[in-house]
């Protein structure tokens, strides 16, 4: 006599990717839609910014911002690729919102159950189509919040205190998302929070805090040596 095998534990989590494919398939379908839409005020700054770059023209050397060049040199990277056209600059959102999106359902699926994870990510592509928060404008945040992710995925390890390579990448990622727009040091300053909590939950010695937190740091830090270099600051 054979067992039946009962997958009806599996029906949710199908139930759940197949709303998720609908929904995605309607936010990729109205951002294609949109792709030709003008350049909002922000956008036609950062566009002007990066082509200098493109140009070899380092930042602040002929167009001043208050603002760190981060968001500047992403769109030199997009119109690089994709041309340096407005269809160029949002097909680049439309890549980084869907890596955005990605990555929430990592995090959701790392912090609780991969249902959550398909859930966050569904709404968050929900929400971040709306004009309401300009979201099909190419705006620093979109930049901020998938850098904030990458660090933070990479952050949420729970092996040993020897994975320093992985630590330095988290810590390098969150410095580019301050490269990316200021405010987005209280991430920053909430995951070096979150690092020392964390280890010592995990009862690692005194000196291992210190030293993740200094390389931790220092991938913070690095990204804006590296500007320092390359920019026409004085």
């Amino acid at each position: 006599m054979t067992k039946k095998i009962d997958k009806s534990g599996n029906a949710p989590v199908l139930a759940w990717c197949a709303l998720a494919i609908i929904v995605f398939g309607v936010i990729i379908a109205i951002r294609i839609r949109l792709l030709g839409i003008p350049l909002e005020r922000d956008e036609g700054e950062y566009a002007y910014a990066g082509q200098l770059m493109l140009q070899g023209i380092p930042p602040y050397k002929l167009a001043y911002s208050m603002k760190f060049p981060g968001t500047c040199a992403a769109y030199a990277l997009i119109m690089s690729i994709f041309g340096q056209t407005i269809l160029g600059i949002h097909l680049g959102l439309l890549l980084t919102n869907a890596g955005t999106t990605v990555l929430i359902f990592f995090v959701g699926r790392r912090l609780t159950n991969a249902t959550a994870g398909i859930a966050a990510a569904m709404s968050y592509g929900v929400l971040s189509v709306s004009p309401f928060v300009y979201g099909l404008a190419a705006h620093a945040t979109h930049f901020v919040v998938v850098s904030v992710l990458g660090g933070t995925l990479l952050l949420l390890d729970e092996s040993g205190p020897q994975r320093l390579g992985r630590l330095f990448a988290s810590g390098l990622i969150f410095g580019l998302s301050i490269l990316m727009k200021q405010p987005a040091v209280f991430f920053v300053v909430f995951a070096a929070i979150y690092l020392v909590c964390n280890d010592v939950r995990r009862r690692f010695t005194l000196k291992t805090i210190l030293l993740r937190s200094l390389i931790f740091s220092t991938g913070v830090i690095l990204p804006f040596g590296i500007t320092r270099k390359f920019s026409c600051i004085e």
